[in-house]
C-alpha cells in the first residue's frame, strides 16, 4: 500500500512539473509574438542576418574616432567603430541602430574571446551596474544603466533579425556571442539613458 501511495505522489508532482513548464512555455511564446507585432518597418531597423560578424568596407555611421565605450565595473575601456567588429581594444557600432543619447536603442558589438574580448565579462553585469559613453569629438558623455542582462538570448538571430527602435526612450544593447566563442545565439543586455552631459 505505502509503494502504491508512494508512486502515485511522484507521478502526481511529475504531472504538475510538466504542466507549470507548458504554462511557462505559452506565457513565453505568447510575449515573443507580441514584440514581433510591435516591431514595425517605420520606427525600427533590422540588424544583419550575420549579427555576430558584421564587417562593413566602409564607414557608414558613427563617424566619431576619439569615442569610448567604458564599462567600470568589468575594467573595459574601447574605441568604437563603425567599420568591423574584428579589431582589437574595439567594439562595433551598428548602423541600423541610432547614435549614442539618442531616442531609439544605440547598440555595440564586442568578442567574448578573440580580439581582445572586450565583452568577456559581460555575463557579470547586474541592474544598475554604469555603461559610459564619451563622444570626444562633440565633447558628450553619455551614462546609462543596466536595465537587463542575461534575461534576452535570442537562439533564432539569423532567421528573425534583432530590431533596433529608432525613436521613444534612449537605450543601448550590448551584443555579443552565446555561448561565449560559440555563435548560436546572440546575448544582448539592455541598457536605459540616465544622464547626457558635456565634457
Amino acid at each position: 500500500m505505502s509503494n502504491k501511495v508512494y508512486y502515485t505522489g511522484i507521478i502526481i508532482v511529475c504531472l504538475i512539473f510538466s504542466l507549470g513548464l507548458g504554462i511557462t512555455g505559452y506565457y513565453e511564446f505568447q510575449k515573443l509574438k507580441s514584440s514581433e507585432n510591435t516591431n514595425t518597418p517605420d520606427n525600427y531597423k533590422a540588424a544583419p542576418e550575420k549579427l555576430l560578424d558584421h564587417e562593413t568596407d566602409q564607414v557608414k555611421a558613427y563617424k566619431a574616432p576619439n569615442s569610448r565605450l567604458i564599462i567600470p565595473k568589468i575594467g573595459l575601456e574601447s574605441k568604437i567603430r563603425s567599420d568591423t567588429v574584428n579589431a582589437y581594444d574595439s567594439v562595433y557600432h551598428y548602423d541600423k541602430s541610432v547614435m549614442p543619447g539618442q531616442p531609439g536603442e544605440c547598440a555595440f558589438l564586442g568578442h567574448r574571446t578573440t580580439y581582445s574580448a572586450p565583452f568577456r565579462k559581460i555575463g557579470s553585469l547586474k541592474v544598475g551596474d554604469k555603461i559610459i559613453i564619451k563622444d570626444l569629438s562633440i565633447s558628450k558623455k553619455y551614462t546609462y544603466e543596466v536595465s537587463s542582462n542575461g534575461k534576452d538570448i535570442r537562439w533564432d538571430y539569423e532567421t528573425n533579425p534583432i530590431q533596433f527602435a529608432q525613436d521613444g526612450e534612449a537605450r543601448l544593447m550590448l551584443i555579443t556571442c552565446y555561448p561565449p566563442g560559440k555563435k548560436k545565439a546572440a546575448w544582448i543586455t539592455h541598457c536605459k539613458l540616465v544622464k547626457s552631459e558635456n565634457i
